[in-house]
């Protein structure tokens, strides 16, 4: 397989590292899937919003209503401060 026809491949939420975690917290998936190398993830929950992306050394997150974002390891001590 050629790399552009590597980088169409579908990317399923459920089988990312932050699925788990943001469902935990109560977040809803409202990114099903995502194409590519580098994909955006985005969960809702009340007023807030999360875009988890992921792929080629690209794990990481923000949340622009809190100001916050880090990397896969600040995530779910992130998560377990909005309870």
């Amino acid at each position: 397989m050629n790399f552009q026809e590597a980088n169409k491949k579908v990317h399923k939420v459920e089988d990312q590292w932050h699925y788990p975690l943001m469902i935990a917290a109560g977040f809803v998936a409202v990114t099903k899937e995502a194409v590519g190398f580098v994909r955006n993830y985005h969960y809702t929950r009340d007023t807030l919003n999360v875009v988890c992306v992921t792929g080629a050394s690209s794990d990481y997150w923000s949340c622009s209503q809190r100001q916050s974002n880090g990397y896969w390891a600040d995530l779910e001590p992130f998560l377990k401060g909005l309870a």
